[in-house]
């Protein structure tokens, strides 16, 4: 009898053990083959405009309609788009152009051709400090910028140059100086930029005289802004007079663009 039961205990023993064997197998064991979940890469949103590594390709995506036709707005008689493209000095150039900024502001140049007139448009470079990832990723940096070019404001890099007449410093009743000197207060609002204003002569006259002209000149365009609610804290001014001319004195269009005042906003 107790044989028997010694036998049934031990049967017993090794049904438990084959049972508990398989459900270890199929519930513990099956989950260290982990099977891990694949996590598509989030996609990295660029644009509207950028520009790849040692390329003068423009990329754009879905947001550049919108950006082009933000930009077309601005399409004006006296406006010229001046379009300013980036580029590291350690960039390998395989262009014609004399450096990838001016290739790169080609290339924005001819994708704005179809709704903007070839001499409306104008490119430039800069170099521009290193990128920790713009070799690895696209990058933007293309600046675009409508200046206003007329017979009395020409509007290059970041200054403005307003056109005197011989020997005057009257009243400034120019309708396109008066519409763009009205933008200028705007401009100055909640920042801590100043707007400097350095008068200047061409070379007919007596230089003493022609430095206390630019002055002049230089005080008339600081007097206006004033009217127009200028904070004058905010308005430097200085005079050049005659020295540092911008063309020949030699004839009367380069004297002419040698009298002016350039305001500059820092």
């Amino acid at each position: 009898m107790k044989k028997f039961l010694a036998f049934l205990l031990l049967l017993l023993f090794i049904i438990l053990a084959w049972f508990g064997w398989k459900w270890y197998k199929e519930t513990v064991l099956c989950c260290n083959d982990t099977v891990e979940e694949t996590i598509a890469p989030k996609a990295v949103k660029y644009g509207p405009l950028v520009f790849d590594w040692n390329s003068n390709k423009a990329i754009t995506n879905d947001l550049w309609p919108d950006k082009k036709n933000e930009i077309f707005s601005g399409l004006a008689d006296d406006k010229i788009l001046r379009i300013v493209g980036s580029y590291f000095s350690d960039e390998v150039n395989n262009t014609t152009f004399d450096d990838l900024g001016l290739a790169r502001a080609d290339a924005v140049r001819q994708l704005l051709l179809d709704s903007i007139p070839a001499d409306k448009m104008e490119i430039a470079s800069k170099l521009v400090n290193f990128l920790e990832d713009a070799k690895t990723k696209p990058f933007g940096g293309t600046v675009l910028n409508w200046m206003t070019r007329n017979e009395n404001i020409q509007e290059i890099d970041n200054k403005a140059l307003i056109y005197f007449p011989y020997n005057s410093t009257h009243e400034i009743d120019n309708d396109n100086i008066l519409n763009y000197l009205s933008r200028i207060p705007k401009a100055l609002e909640g920042n801590n930029k100043i707007i400097m204003l350095t008068g200047y002569t061409d070379n007919i006259g007596n230089p003493v005289y022609n430095k206390k002209l630019g002055m002049n000149r230089a005080l008339s365009i600081k007097k206006h802004l004033i009217k127009l609610g200028t904070d004058g804290n905010k308005i430097k001014v200085a005079s050049e007079g005659e020295a540092q001319p911008i063309a020949t004195n030699d004839t009367e269009e380069g004297r002419q663009k040698n009298r002016r005042v350039e305001i500059e906003i820092k």
